[in-house]
């Protein structure tokens, strides 16, 4: 391993690179193949294994061969894991005006609520609440896939019509309540809550 300014100019480097730390960071007790790595940062296996390399030589990462597979996972011992894993977790992970942009176009949405990993609350009900008519379902997958290999962990999402959401809303619902009472973002707001 190098210096602190070496292991800081490989830590860096590329955007691939940052979607791996956040994959890593926010799964640290997780172990992925090369070809889960590739599916979750939808990036290509080769520019992968180059990135995986290089955080491999600066002891970020380690690897072992389990089922006759290699798999990958962070070293919790690396140096500045504390550090890193404070800064990525803290970073937005998304672009909200990206994200208000793609949620336009999935359908007539009345309400869309950023809760969990985007807003940096542990155990949170949902990462999102989308409250709309006429959803698409392929564009609303492509935009969750988009988000999760963005921000490097599976989002839980929850949608619902207006009339279900206003009955649950209207009765008190806990899993609501835990949403909206808890820090939260919402990016559309017709309902008026």
């Amino acid at each position: 391993m190098g210096s602190s300014s070496q292991i800081l100019e490989q830590l860096f480097d590329s955007p691939l690179k940052v979607k791996l730390l956040r994959l890593f960071l926010r799964n640290p007790e997780e172990k992925f193949t090369l070809k889960e790595i590739s599916k979750r940062t939808k990036s290509d296996s080769r520019q992968c294994i180059a990135q995986i390399k290089k955080l491999l030589n600066i002891d970020f990462l380690e690897a072992q061969v389990r089922k006759k597979r290699k798999v990958y996972f962070v070293n919790p011992n690396f140096d500045f894991y504390n550090e890193l894993r404070t800064l990525v977790l803290k970073s937005p992970s998304a672009s909200k005006k990206k994200i208000l942009s793609k949620l336009k176009k999935i359908g007539k949405i009345k309400l869309a609520v950023l809760s969990g990993v985007f807003v940096n609350l542990e155990n949170a009900r949902a990462d999102m609440l989308i409250v709309g008519n006429y959803i698409k379902k392929k564009k609303l997958t492509r935009l969750i896939k988009d988000l999760e290999a963005e921000v490097g962990k599976e989002i839980d999402y929850v949608i619902m019509g207006p009339e279900e959401f206003q009955y649950r809303y209207d009765m008190y619902d806990r899993f609501l309540r835990d949403i909206l009472e808890r820090p939260h973002e919402k990016l559309i707001n017709k309902l008026k809550i």
